[in-house]
């Protein structure tokens, strides 16, 4: 997956139901990349787009931009 795909599903898990064009305007990108974007991550699986045009993530999206724990400290002081 590449960075901009990343970008846009933490944008989408950020502001929760959202349009292209809100995407689009917080990245300060034009629509049409936007829309290609999410087409991807639709195909993918991380994304399902509703009947009102907006967007949301699917569980594989929410495991994918989940955070990730460290289970121990990486360093000892």
């Amino acid at each position: 997956m590449r960075g901009s795909e990343r970008q846009v599903l933490n944008i989408i898990k950020e502001m929760e139901d959202t349009d292209k064009e809100s995407v689009a305007f917080k990245l300060t990108v034009p629509v049409e990349y936007v829309t290609q974007t999410c087409s991807i991550l639709s195909k993918d699986g991380y994304i399902e787009e509703k009947p009102n045009g907006k967007f949301k993530l699917t569980l594989k999206g929410k495991k994918f931009t989940a955070p990730v724990k460290a289970k121990k400290p990486l360093i000892r002081i």
